[in-house]
Order: structure tokens, then sequence, then C-alpha cells
């Protein structure tokens, strides 16, 4: 429980940091690169998202884990295939990997296993989700992406983002095994 608990620290801090500093950074840019990091983050995101899901269906002892993930990754999936799609026809360049501090989570998820691993999942994914949700409707609004097509694209995913999050939020990871046979003799 103690290595979940610094684990928490350290993740929604990292992720605290990497959505201010996305907006500080598009806050920051011009309007000829706004279309490229959006693509840059939304793709990250995605790939991360993904990944995690992806471990939450081999190392989770929650069935509705296990379910919501599957969810994640059909659903992010798709994201990840119409937004390639639509950078490939407006030339945007597409990033190869995630970014490090989102590879640095999921290293860290990867020594979890349990209800440990079950709490930081909900965890992250409801950080995750806030985060892309602040990046989608920054990228939708009157000062976000250049490309009016790419804008009303990302508009568009919001609602899906929003019933993500409420669904992570609802997740119930499973109890610690003592707690549960403790549960179990009452």
């Amino acid at each position: 429980m103690r290595k979940y608990l610094i684990f928490c620290i350290s993740v929604l801090g990292t992720l605290g940091i990497a959505g201010s500093t996305a907006t500080a950074q598009i806050d920051t840019v011009t309007k000829a690169t706004i279309d490229q990091d959006f693509v840059n983050n939304v793709i990250s995101l995605n790939r991360f998202e993904i990944a995690l899901a992806s471990q939450a269906m081999e190392r989770s002892s929650s069935q509705d884990i296990k379910q919501f993930a599957q969810k994640i990754v059909t659903a992010h999936t798709r994201t990840m295939d119409e937004l390639e799609q639509a950078a490939a026809a407006k030339k945007l360049v597409l990033p190869d990997a995630i970014a490090e501090n989102q590879a640095d989570i999921l290293k860290s998820m990867g020594e979890l296993s349990g209800a440990d691993f079950d709490s930081a999942f909900k965890d992250v994914m409801v950080k995750s989700h806030q985060d892309a949700i602040a990046l989608f409707e920054l990228g939708s609004g009157e000062s976000g992406i250049h490309d009016p097509e790419l804008r009303t694209w990302a508009g568009e995913q919001i609602p899906a983002l929003k019933s993500h999050l409420e669904i992570a939020k609802g997740l119930q990871p499973t109890a610690p095994e003592s707690v549960a046979e403790a549960l179990s003799v009452l």
C-alpha cells in the first residue's frame, strides 16, 4: 500500500505538470505550429492510454477494470486511426513515441499488482482523461487548432472523453486481500 501511495503522488504530480506545460506551450506557439502541437499531444496521450489499458487487461484483478480497459483500447485505437489519417492528409508529422513522463508512469505501473495496480490504474485514467478533455476543449476552441476540420473533429471527441472520465471515476478497484478477508469474516 505504501508503494501505491508513493506512486500516486508521483504520477498525479507528473500528469499535472504535463497538463499545465502543454497548456502553457500552446499559449506561446504561433498559429503555424498549433495544429502540429495538438497532434503530437493527442497521439502521445492516446498511445499512453492504450498501453496503460493493455497493462490493465493483463494485470488487473477486477473484471470491471478489464472491461473498461478493453473499451479504452478499442475507442482510443479508433481515435488514433482517425487522427493519423487526418494528420497525413494535412501533411502533419506523427510523433514516434509517447512523452517521457508517460513512459515513466507505464514503467511504474508495471511494478504494481493486485489492488495497488487497480487503484493506480483508476487514478491515472481519471487524471489522464481530465487532461485530455482540457486539451480537446482548448484545441476545439476559437483560439485553438487553426485547421477548421481538425478543430471540428477535436470538438466531436469531447463527449466520448467525458464518458470515459465518468466511467473511470466510478471504477471500484479490488480491495486488498487483507481487507477482503476481514470483510468476509463479517
